[in-house]
């Protein structure tokens, strides 16, 4: 998964939901610690084994929650329809709670 959304390939169009698959890699990217995240599939099941998608450089020392809203978020942005991805709103809204 590189940071073009898949319709582009199609369209040859940026859209504002291309600009949030592409925000989704990055979170992504930052979760894992790695710079190729495009064989990883971000879902219920990654976001249910945490340890085994952070980075392996913080030792287990990571916030289960934090990582897993941060899971979530790449999770939903990286939706291969755009249409199911969030607006950047939403994201940040989803970022800032305090749940």
């Amino acid at each position: 998964m590189g940071y073009l959304a898949p319709e582009y390939a199609a369209t040859g169009r940026f859209t504002d939901k291309s600009d949030v698959f592409a925000f989704g890699v990055v979170v992504l990217q930052v979760l894992t610690g790695r710079r190729d995240v495009s064989q990883l599939k971000v879902g219920a099941a990654a976001v249910s084994d945490l340890g085994g998608l952070v980075d392996a450089n913080l030792d287990g020392a990571f916030s289960r929650t934090e990582a897993a809203r941060l899971a979530a978020v790449a999770a939903y942005c990286t939706s291969e329809t755009p249409g199911q991805r969030p607006t950047m709103e939403a994201v940040v809204q989803q970022l800032s709670s305090t749940q």
